[in-house]
């Protein structure tokens, strides 16, 4: 048998049986139970572990976060239920400083086979994508891929710029024309024209040429394979060529989701119809500001029913209220029991969540730069009151998921709108997880109850997961709510609880199957820990694969 034909006979054998392919990349199916924390990797975490060493975030400077520092954070990060882990840029930056600082957060890339070596080596970041995996984590690799960064430090960009320096984009031709984006809301302009200003330019690249195309593609390719990433973040995904940007998320094979820093739902809408199925949910983002900063509720109810109208599909999108672009929103109104509501809602609604390093410490800076505090100095405080409440939260979203996959595909819906107060309901009915927001903060005058007419059904005993109180669904269907210091709830069915972990239950791997049936919860099955990861699985089953190949063909 020709070569060829006997490799084509062992892949088709190898897909059916095993169902690898050569890459043991995630897609967006497996993507879309995980909850993400997005690190900044120089202001995370320090090879030497320190937790003083100080940090200026408005001189913008590198601050000495490292991959091999994140590594050793990791029990930080897993003790809150994340299961993916977002990094900074990994390419080489422009050297020097600027009036606004150095390239500390990575997005000023200059040489594309290189790496940042101010995060660490190659071997660091190897290490760190198998530290991740092998506690059955994901990695996902922030991306720039619109432009390339030259400092001009005032000197005109259309004639300042030394194009031979770029790697592999080492002369004009892959460029476009220089011209400075006048209108960021017009999508031509945005894409055509550079987003840098006079101190550092961001000559923008050429990205509806083929060579350029091509260029990018095999560069992110070739660092999916080495590092066994999972996911890219696009960085300024508006200001590519939407074209390109379709075809490079087609090409890749991973789950990607792009930065469309937009408000309007429609614009959103259509790139996710059109371009790139996972964006930053921005349009839910600043209603979420409205109810909570602003006390403005029904933004917020009107949004989730209109973006479930136009959008393909919420439940792709990337859930947050912090990010290193936006400033944090404790900066907005600190009160801790509004960050509380702002934490729920971001971690229980639609779509894949993602955490900015410091919400679980409750830093308050305004935007950029402030909103890039070193994490280490916090202390890495694990008893902090939003670290314990994300790690509750993330361990309900999973455990509804784990009684039936459906949960995540099941679209929030708004079944209660008060004064200050929202009732929004996520998952197939009898399993269903319902969760009752105020945003009147912890000055609430005085304590009082809000009825949902419409809840679970008559009897039903359910637990509010945030305080493990118990509560009786009325003959008429209502449940009761007290409200109180302006907390959130969070409520489950009761029969349902066994294997969450979560007051007082032991964490297994208890299914719904044996939770209708009044089985045990099975306690004896592999615990999460010792579960062979996915990526190991795969590679494991394409090495048999290529064994076979190559005893066939010799």
């Amino acid at each position: 048998m020709p070569l060829h034909l006997t490799f084509f006979w062992w892949a088709t054998i190898g897909h059916v049986l095993f169902g690898v392919t050569p890459v043991g990349a995630a897609n967006l199916t497996e993507w879309k139970p995980r909850s993400i924390y997005q690190t900044m990797t120089d202001r995370f975490a320090r090879t030497d572990g320190s937790i003083t060493a100080p940090c200026n975030t408005t001189e913008g400077l590198y601050c000495g976060g490292t991959w091999r520092g994140t590594i050793d954070q990791l029990d930080y990060i897993q003790g809150m239920g994340f299961d993916a882990v977002m990094i900074s840029p990994i390419v080489e930056n422009v050297a020097g400083r600027v009036d606004y600082g150095e390239a500390y957060h990575g997005y000023w890339p200059l040489n594309l086979q290189a790496l940042n070596e101010h995060f660490g080596t190659h071997q660091d970041l190897l290490d760190l994508s198998d530290a991740l995996h092998s506690r059955g984590m994901y990695l996902l690799m922030d991306t720039v891929i619109n432009n390339m960064a030259y400092m001009t430090h005032g000197r005109d960009p259309a004639t300042a710029i030394d194009y031979s320096v770029f790697t592999p984009f080492n002369n004009s031709d892959y460029f476009h024309s220089y011209c400075q984006v006048t209108d960021w809301n017009d999508f031509t302009n945005a894409q055509l024209c550079q987003t840098g200003d006079n101190q550092t330019a961001l000559p923008d690249l050429y990205t509806e040429h083929q060579e350029v195309q091509d260029l990018l593609i095999d560069w992110a390719g070739t660092m999916i394979k080495t590092y066994s990433i999972d996911g890219l973040r696009i960085d300024a995904a508006k200001h590519v060529d939407s074209g390109f940007l379709h075809r490079f998320v087609e090409a890749v094979g991973v789950f990607t989701t792009g930065e469309v820093f937009q408000r309007e739902i429609d614009i959103i809408c259509k790139y996710q119809a059109s371009y790139i199925q996972s964006m930053p949910n921005y349009p839910i983002y600043y209603a979420m500001l409205d109810a909570f900063t602003q006390g403005n509720t029904s933004s917020l109810a009107l949004e989730v029913d209109l973006i479930k109208k136009a959008c393909p599909d919420v439940t792709t999108l990337v859930s947050f209220s912090e990010n290193h672009d936006v400033a944090r929103t404790p900066s907005m109104n600190s009160d801790m029991a509004l960050a509380k509501n702002i934490l729920t809602f971001t971690l229980l609604f639609d779509g894949i969540p993602m955490i900015y390093q410091g919400q679980e410490q409750h830093l308050k800076s305004s935007g950029t730069p402030r909103n890039r505090e070193a994490l280490w100095l916090t202390k890495y405080d694990v008893e902090s009151e939003l670290y314990r409440l994300i790690a509750t939260l993330n361990a309900i979203r999973r455990h509804a998921y784990e009684m039936g996959a459906d949960y995540l595909d099941d679209e929030t819906a708004t079944i209660y709108r008060g004064g200050s107060e929202l009732g929004f309901r996520k998952g197939v009915e009898g399993r269903q997880l319902i969760m009752v927001l105020s945003s009147q903060g912890s000055s609430q005058a005085k304590p009082y109850s809000v009825t949902l007419p419409s809840s679970y059904n008559a009897g039903v005993a359910v637990i509010d997961v945030l305080d493990c109180h118990n509560y009786t669904v009325s003959d008429t269907g209502e449940l009761i709510v007290p409200m109180e210091k302006g907390e959130p709830h969070v409520f489950f069915p009761t029969s349902l609880m066994p294997g969450s972990g979560l007051c007082g239950w032991s964490k297994s791997n208890a299914t719904l199957t044996e939770l209708k049936t009044g089985s045990p919860p099975s306690e004896s099955g592999v615990p999460p820990s010792l579960r062979i990861p996915i990526w190991w699985s795969r590679w494991f089953c394409w090495g048999v694969f290529l064994v076979l190949v190559t005893l066939v063909a010799g």
